[in-house]
């Protein structure tokens, strides 16, 4: 399961991943990102993977690669936090599909990801 987060932020999306997520996660989390996309000119992004438990199936793996490669330059920032270190690796991955400034935060540093994502 996903949520939005941060709405109360014209110039960034936060997304917090919960548990394993679904191929339908991942597709509505696109359609929400072109949603706010539309509306917000190259926000930063900041995601809460502090309890994201992995993949359901393959099939959300490449859901996951297709919003990744979708939206190569559509981020100002990415700020990535979580608790583990796995994560931070997969994030240095992903930042080689992305034309977007990524970094890696641990997640009793949520405040400095959201600053940092806003500040780009």
């Amino acid at each position: 399961m996903f949520k939005e987060t941060l709405t109360e932020h014209d110039d960034v999306i936060g997304l917090v991943c919960e548990g394993k997520l679904t191929e339908a996660d991942f597709k509505k989390m696109h359609a929400l990102l072109h949603e706010r996309l539309g509306t917000t000119d190259n926000p930063g992004l900041v995601l809460d993977l502090t309890s994201f438990e992995g993949y359901e199936e393959p099939s959300a793996i490449l859901e996951d690669l297709k919003i990744d490669t979708a939206h190569v330059n559509d981020f100002r920032r990415i700020a990535v936090f979580g608790e583990r270190r796995w994560m931070e690796w997969g994030a240095r991955v992903v930042n080689l599909l992305t034309g977007s400034e990524m970094q890696w935060f641990e997640s009793s540093d949520a405040e400095s990801a959201l600053a940092w994502a806003r500040d780009g």
